[in-house]
């Protein structure tokens, strides 16, 4: 699969390691780090929030196609191709807003609004959805997610207080996985103190998603026994 986001040269601060990699559609990596500090300061440049102070951070403005009505020369007359041009890649900061999403360690809930509003507003700033099309995918990833079906109702309705913490992560999760940006950035500490089950639940939702032409990139502070691969 094509490649989405790269890191090039990255140095963080307080921090003599340079990151280099790449990430690939159908992708889910890890990315260990020395310390909280350093971890919060690539989330900020991997999101766009903060420029790189040195490297550079970019993603891809999606794979195109050669126009099969153009005219053919040389070899190719008798054939017309639909073979991919290369990627362009732009940096992060100059990206559209919601091509990369994340998910904070708490969930990142706003307190004040239920979870059906903390899910479907920033949804709709970043994309036109309509209401059908928006229930079918909350409908579809609290599925993935391990959520009965008869819990869903209760669980949108709630304010974010009368969930107790691995719920609050929960629908921070659901939130970004009904954007479906092309990459999405988790703080590993998503999954601390959350039961290996749900855990598990929540791997196989991020499998789901990555196979959907996107990549995910989890980063940590310390040691994790998440099944993923580590970009070394």
């Amino acid at each position: 699969m094509g490649e989405l986001f790269r890191f090039q040269d990255v140095h963080g601060e307080d921090s003599e390691r340079v990151y280099s990699f790449t990430l690939s559609a159908g992708e889910i990596r890890l990315l260990q780090l020395a310390s909280k500090a350093e971890k919060d300061t690539l989330i900020d440049y991997a999101v766009g929030e903060t420029l790189c102070t040195e490297g550079r951070i970019e993603i891809t403005q999606g794979e195109r196609r050669r126009n099969s009505n153009a005219p053919a020369h040389g070899l190719d007359e008798r054939r017309r191709t639909t073979e991919p041009v290369p990627v362009t890649w732009q940096p992060i900061g100059q990206s559209r807003a919601g091509r990369v999403g994340w998910v904070a360690g708490n969930g990142g809930l706003i307190s004040n609004l239920k979870i059906w509003e903390n899910i479907t507003l920033p949804l709709w700033y970043h994309t036109k959805r309509d209401v059908a099309e928006t229930e079918r995918s909350v409908v579809y990833w609290l599925e993935k997610l391990g959520m009965e079906p008869e819990s869903f109702a209760e669980f949108m309705a709630a304010p974010p207080f009368r969930l107790v913490p691995w719920q609050r992560k929960q629908a921070g999760l659901l939130r970004v996985l009904v954007q479906m940006p092309r990459v999405l950035v988790i703080d590993a500490v998503l999954f601390e103190d959350v039961s290996a089950r749900q855990v598990s639940r929540w791997i196989k939702a991020l499998e789901d998603f990555s196979a959907q032409e996107r990549a995910v990139l989890v980063l940590a502070d310390k040691a994790t026994m998440l099944p993923l691969q580590k970009i070394e």
